[in-house]
């Protein structure tokens, strides 16, 4: 299981586990009324994340392809400093080594 997208609006990160489902990879919605909090407290922000492995690279693209249509153009890219992988800007951890994107 590796988490591959972390936001406090519990409407996308649903929306995103609806599309990714649509296309036959399983996920597990973390933390879906911690939006409701009034603290924001980072480590139980609702996240996405893909259960099996051999999916990841798919849903990547899935999640990047709905974000770039939305917005026009995916936020910045974060580069992990633990595997080198480049991710989008709204992802809270690496989605191919699970490492922590956060400052």
């Amino acid at each position: 299981m590796t988490e591959v997208f972390r936001s406090r609006d519990s409407a996308t990160v649903g929306h995103l586990q609806s599309l990714l489902e649509a296309e036959g990879i399983r996920t597990l919605y973390r933390n879906e009324f911690a939006a409701i909090t009034t603290v924001a407290i980072p480590e139980v922000t609702p996240a996405l994340c893909i259960l099996d492995e051999k999916d990841l690279s798919r849903g990547v693209a899935v999640i990047r392809g709905y974000l770039e249509s939305s917005n026009g153009s995916v936020e910045e890219e974060l580069l992990c400093s633990n595997c080198g992988e480049t991710n989008p800007g709204t992802f809270g951890v690496c989605w191919k080594c699970g490492e922590s994107l956060m400052p």
